[in-house]
């Protein structure tokens, strides 16, 4: 009976072990956000399903590189001023998967694309 005691026990451990662990491993993507636009963005947000973060600025030719948990629907909102205080706004829909690592590139007239870096 005390082997089977410890049989119990041990399953029970391993158990909790496992349920423990499945809450660390979650799926994870890469936001890039690129400034070729030849001028300073401040008050920079960007929204993704499952949650935003900001930057008070980014300079032209820097990147910030965000890793955020992958979130259904794959949808971006990012927003951001130039130096003289105009806003900008860009919203993308990347359907229902979003992928691994997209790069929201701001570029001349302060157009902003997305490009998927990887699937």
């Amino acid at each position: 009976m005390k082997l089977a005691a410890q049989g119990v026990l041990a399953c029970l451990s391993l158990a909790v072990l496992a349920a423990a662990g499945c809450n660390y491993v979650k799926p994870m993507m890469y936001l890039n956000v690129v400034n070729h636009s030849g001028r300073a963005m401040e008050n920079i947000e960007l929204k993704y399903p499952s949650g935003s973060f900001g930057l008070p600025e980014l300079r032209n030719e820097q990147t910030h590189r965000h890793m955020v948990p992958i979130g259904a629907p794959c949808k971006f909102d990012i927003e951001f001023e130039d130096q003289a205080g105009k806003k900008y706004v860009g919203n993308f829909d990347l359907g229902t998967k979003c992928p691994t690592e997209v790069s929201f590139e701001v570029g001349v007239g302060m157009s902003v694309t997305e490009k998927l870096d990887r699937p």
